[in-house]
């Protein structure tokens, strides 16, 4: 007897049962391979959490990011084998709050990039710019003008929580009113299928706010971002990512309304949705491969740069001495990554190198507090004598040079340095009051921040006095005073622990960069 083959049943995304098939099972496969890739991705990226590439992103945000685009992304690759059997109202929740804060979070990300863009310009302008603050004024004005100062990170996270409330309001109506997500009731449109539930025209809300981010925010962080080349990749990743993500809201919607047959026919295993999968992918991968990139590429130059040390310093300590600083410089010293360069770089010329680190590498803040700290022990060590005014004046340059660059609490861009260091640095300094806000222009000078003895604020510049100035007190009062507020061990010395930390530090990562830049002879506009 002759068996019949057995008739093949032609599967399509019409809401009746799940669709095994083998499309079915691909699609399956694919969601839970990437899923277990992206896990292993974010674990690698966890680990090195530490590494100044990935805390310049802020795991935190990345981590969010990733995941509320991978559920969205998940939901569109079992359409197909769901077939329906996923509710549409669920799926009306998930692509109103997860696809646009996925995609909110996403810019957020990619606005800290701008962030640390004018950060850094203005650590080089002046790095106490950064930590002078306005007091909040709650009028119109007053909020606009803080509006306007605040940083492009945290205009998109309030743009997010904005556009999430503003968006949440329309969600509620179109929900609770269309009668395409209950038969039960609602004051507006048909009761449907599964398939023609997601057809209809309460699911545009969401994708123009989700179009918002994408075809809004994201040119302006290009166009923003348009000047930066760091050494990072950052601009670079979020250029990927914002063009990446642009297709995805026409195609969808192209897909979604138009009747074109081949339009029509593909939508039968392929879900309209589904044409986010590429932007969403490219999204994700440039959150994690690059910063992992960058990390890892970054320990066997430390490695290098360290062991060729002690091979150089003896064969420079002699040329050196024999030739100008113009022509060492320049023609012995840049080619040379060891720390004798490095520090002769401190020493004589560093301005170039902070341009470099403010403009490609993002860490203008190490530099900058070599050169203050430089220029804080050039100041006073060379004074024989110190008057009690001059010791308070010393204490105060250096307690704005530690609220300013070193304090994590106060600082715009704190330095990275050891936990020891850093307790023993804020023992010194816990008698001294830090006030960054603009002080009154009220009539009772008394209150000013910058005439009490105790207190410090980065609104006065006394960093540029000289430091010959005289006592306006009598002795008797002005030591007295100082002892009150000076520690007895405090020297001009205080910082030295920290510069030796953060020198290491540049010569370990930022050094090597600068030295391959400059040998590479690529030409650096700041």
């Amino acid at each position: 007897m002759i068996e019949m083959a057995p008739i093949l049943t032609h599967r399509a995304i019409d809401g009746g049962n799940a669709n095994l098939d083998a499309l079915g099972v691909a699609y399956v496969v694919v969601a839970i391979v990437y899923t277990l890739i992206l896990s292993a991705e974010l674990y690698l990226l966890y680990r090195h959490r530490l590494a100044f590439c990935v805390r310049i992103r802020s795991i935190k945000v990345v981590f969010a990011a990733v995941s509320m685009l991978h559920i969205y992304l998940i939901l569109v690759l079992l359409v197909y084998p769901q077939n329906g059997l996923f509710p549409c109202s669920a799926e009306f929740w998930v692509m109103s709050v997860f696809l646009p804060s996925g995609m909110a979070f996403f810019q957020a990300c990619n606005a800290r990039v701008l962030t640390a863009y004018e950060s850094q310009r203005r650590l080089r302008r002046n790095f106490l710019e950064g930590a002078r603050k306005k007091r909040l004024s709650f009028t119109p004005r007053g909020l606009y003008t803080a509006f306007s100062d605040l940083d492009a990170a945290s205009k998109v996270y309030l743009g997010t929580i904005v556009g999430l409330i503003i968006s949440f309001a329309p969600a509620l109506v179109l929900f609770f009113g269309s009668r395409r997500f209950h038969a039960a009731y609602g004051l507006f449109g048909p009761v449907t299928d599964a398939v023609q539930c997601r057809r209809g025209a309460e699911w545009v809300p969401s994708i123009f706010v989700q179009l918002f981010w994408t075809a809004i925010v994201g040119p302006w962080i290009l166009w923003k971002i348009r000047r930066i080349n760091d050494v990072h990749y950052w601009a670079w990743q979020t250029r990927l990512a914002v063009i990446a993500g642009l297709p995805g809201t026409p195609l969808w919607m192209a897909f979604t309304y138009s009747k074109l047959p081949a339009m029509v026919s593909l939508n039968k295993y392929f879900a309209p949705a589904g044409w986010f999968i590429p932007s969403l992918i490219v999204c994700q991968q440039v959150l994690i491969v690059i910063p992992l990139r960058d990390a890892y590429k970054s320990q066997p130059r430390r490695a290098s740069i360290s062991s060729s040390t002690e091979e150089t310093l003896s064969s420079e300590s002699s040329s050196i001495s024999k030739k100008s600083p113009q022509v060492v410089l320049s023609k012995e010293l840049k080619p040379k990554a060891s720390m004798q360069a490095l520090e002769f770089s401190i020493e004589h010329s560093i301005e170039p190198l902070i341009a470099w680190t403010a403009s490609r590498e993002f860490t203008a803040e190490n530099t900058i507090f070599l050169r203050e700290v430089r220029n804080f022990k050039k100041k006073w060590a060379a004074l024989r004598s110190v008057t009690t005014a001059q010791r308070r004046q010393m204490f105060t340059d250096a307690s704005l040079i530690f609220f300013t660059l070193v304090n994590p609490f106060t600082a715009e861009t704190p330095i990275n340095i050891e936990y020891k260091i850093f307790r023993s640095l804020q023992s010194t300094f816990a008698t001294v009051e830090y006030d960054p806000y603009m002080p009154s222009d009220s009539t009772n000078r008394s209150q000013s921040p910058v005439m009490r003895e105790n207190v410090v604020c980065p609104w006065e510049d006394t960093l540029s006095r000289p430091a010959s100035i005289d006592s306006d007190t009598s002795t008797s009062s002005a030591s007295s005073s100082t002892r009150s507020i000076v520690p007895s061990q405090f020297t001009e010395e205080v910082f030295d622990a920290a510069f030796e930390s953060i020198k290491y530090l540049v010569f370990t990562n930022t050094w090597p960069r600068y030295v391959e830049a400059e040998l590479s002879g690529i030409p650096f506009t700041p």
